[in-house]
């Protein structure tokens, strides 16, 4: 039978770098600055930063909510290692439960 390896560890990256999108995505909090991209650009940048606010929102939310689907990934599997490990261990050893007979 074919072994099927979860790819957990994937998972755990995943939410990681979602978080660190979250992060970087709002350019007010990350310093950004219309004026300081010098006269020819403050306007383009400033109109930018400000059309981008519904876009930055619902891409925020989005990814807030793959994070957290991440999160609750890992900790499925994690609990779900946790429970059959907990169970063969009271079962003698095999998974069928007939290690002592």
């Amino acid at each position: 039978m074919a072994e099927i390896e979860v790819p957990g560890t994937e998972v755990e990256q995943m939410g990681q770098l979602l978080g660190r999108v979250m992060e970087l995505i709002d350019t007010r909090s990350a310093g950004f600055d219309a004026v300081a991209v010098g006269p020819p650009l403050a306007a383009a940048g400033a109109a930018f930063d400000e059309a981008w606010d519904d876009g930055r929102f619902q891409l925020k939310r989005e990814c807030k909510g793959l994070k957290e689907g991440c999160e609750a990934i890992v900790k499925g599997f994690a609990d779900a290692d946790r429970e059959m490990a907990a169970s063969l261990k009271d079962d003698g050893g095999t998974p069928d439960g007939g290690g002592r007979r």
